[in-house]
């Protein structure tokens, strides 16, 4: 290649650079889907830790890093001094959230920011318990990339059937005192990733109910649990898309029926 390209090449790719601005003080920050209870969920469901450092008391990681735009966390990185090994876990357990970027005059931004993570070796030991009752389901290899597919070659489904989907929503869904005091009805439309391990993460109602339909349809659809989705024999993130319907006329029935 001229020397002379080469220049100009490397002088545009150092414009692009300069280009990129990295908002500091953005309003409203970025934050991760679902806030601390869906960061709490995450590091529950997922973490990883070899027996010989498995912990007792609380063990809080800050973690540093930028959000696109798009939602994206990149270039994390850490201001304190922590054991390696928490370092990396930290960093892969980041891979697992999406945030609600940073934005500037409504404008969305590539932003600073930071989440602590609260390992705790009682909870740990905890979820693994939860984690065996997925396990025997779980037959292939898990991919390892953290791309979220929307077609795969097989979809996930609930971890007891899906036909069996609606009656674990119904059996586990506590009508809110406010929304059945002011006759609040609808569907929440919620979206969300089924992890390769079957738990969900990410939860985001796109159409919320008011009187706390909302937050309860997020509190339900958290703790279901899936066969995940599948593509060339390896189980993928998956986003899937469901509604929780709020009806009294149901609810009432279905109390009255005594199934709650």
């Amino acid at each position: 290649m001229p020397r002379f390209l080469t220049f100009i090449l490397i002088s545009l790719f150092t414009t692009l650079q300069a280009q990129v601005k990295v908002e500091a003080n953005p309003d409203p920050a970025p934050v991760n889907i679902g806030g601390k209870a869906q960061l709490d969920h995450v590091i529950y469901t997922q973490l990883i830790v070899p027996p010989k450092l498995i912990w007792v008391d609380d063990k809080p990681v800050t973690i540093y890093f930028t959000v696109t735009k798009e939602g994206k966390a990149i270039d994390p990185f850490f201001k304190d001094n922590y054991d390696a090994y928490y370092q990396t876990e930290s960093k892969r357990i980041l891979n697992f959230l999406l945030f609600e970027p940073g934005r500037v005059g409504g404008i969305t931004v590539d932003s600073y920011g930071a989440v602590t993570m609260i390992f705790n070796g009682e909870k740990y030991k905890e979820s693994l318990k939860e984690r065996k009752k997925l396990k025997s389901l779980l037959t292939k290899p898990a991919d390892s990339t953290f791309v979220i597919y929307e077609v795969a070659d097989k979809s996930p489904e609930f971890w007891k059937g899906d036909d069996a989907l609606p009656a674990f929503v119904l059996d586990n869904l506590e009508y809110p005192s406010v929304a059945k005091t002011q006759n609040i009805e609808g569907t929440v439309q919620l979206t969300f990733i089924v992890e390769t391990n079957g738990f969900v993460s990410n939860i985001k109602a796109i159409k919320g109910v008011n009187g706390g339909c909302t937050e309860e349809a997020i509190r339900v659809m958290k703790n279901s649990k899936w066969k995940p989705a599948e593509k060339n024999g390896k189980y993928v993130r998956y986003k899937v898309s469901y509604p929780i319907t709020f009806n009294l006329k149901l609810m009432n029935q279905d109390n009255s029926n005594g199934q709650q």
